[in-house]
C-alpha cells in the first residue's frame, strides 16, 4: 500500500504537467481533435461553382420577352465535363417553383418568333429550335437536357450542375446554341419558354 505522504509527494512532483494537460484538453475538445494534431492540415472550403485552373468558359444571359434579364449562365469546361452555374438576376420576375432548364439547337433567342422545324408555329424564342443533341449522341436524356431550375417564392435561384453531355466546341458549332427556361411546373405556363440567352463567349 502507498503512503498518503508518498502519493502527496508524486502528485505533487507532477503537478504540472498534469496542470498542463488539463488546461490543453478542453481547448482539444472546443477545437476538434484534427485542429490538435500538429502533423493535419487545416481543411480548406471547396466550392463546386468555381471553375477549375485553366477551365474553358462560355456564358449567356437570359432574357424573357420583353427584354428583362433574368438570370446568368456560365460554362466551365474541365477535366472532360461542363460545370453548369445558373443565377438569377432579377427577383420577383420568374414565379416560385421548378423551371425546366434545356439546352436548345439554334443561338436565336427572338420574341415572337417562328420555330425554324414548324414554319407556321409562333411563339417567343421558338427560334432557338428543338432541344440540342451533341454529334454522334441518341435517345434520351437529350444532350441539352439540365436540371431543373428551382425559384425560391422571392423569385432569386441558383443552380450549379454538371455534365459530359456535350463539349465547349459542339456548343459554339453550327449555328451555336441557347439555353431556355420554361415557365413554372405545373403552372399553365409550364410549356412555355419563358426566357432565352445565346450561349457564347462574350
Amino acid at each position: 500500500m502507498i503512503k498518503p505522504s508518498l502519493a502527496l509527494a508524486a502528485l505533487s512532483v507532477a503537478r504540472g504537467p498534469i496542470v498542463r494537460l488539463l488546461r490543453i484538453a478542453p481547448l482539444c475538445i472546443v477545437a476538434g481533435l484534427s485542429a490538435c494534431s500538429p502533423h493535419q492540415q487545416p481543411s480548406t472550403p471547396t466550392s463546386s461553382s468555381t471553375p477549375a485552373p485553366g477551365a474553358q468558359t462560355l456564358s449567356a444571359q437570359l432574357h424573357i420577352a420583353d427584354g428583362r434579364s433574368v438570370a446568368t449562365a456560365t460554362f466551365a469546361f474541365a477535366n472532360g465535363f461542363a460545370t453548369i452555374t445558373v443565377k438569377t438576376t432579377a427577383d420577383h420576375i420568374l414565379a416560385p417553383g421548378f423551371h425546366d432548364m434545356h439546352i436548345h439547337a439554334v443561338g436565336k433567342c427572338e420574341p415572337n418568333s417562328v420555330d425554324p422545324m414548324k414554319p407556321g408555329a409562333l411563339g417567343d424564342f421558338l427560334s432557338a429550335g428543338m432541344h440540342y443533341q451533341a454529334p454522334g449522341h441518341t435517345g434520351e436524356p437529350m444532350s441539352g437536357d439540365l436540371d431543373p431550375l428551382e425559384v425560391r417564392q422571392d423569385g432569386a435561384a441558383y443552380l450549379v450542375t454538371t455534365t459530359d453531355a456535350f463539349t465547349k466546341d459542339d456548343l459554339l458549332a453550327g449555328n451555336k446554341t441557347a439555353i431556355l427556361l420554361h415557365g413554372a411546373e405545373h403552372s399553365p405556363d409550364a410549356e412555355k419558354r419563358l426566357a432565352c440567352g445565346v450561349i457564347g463567349t462574350g
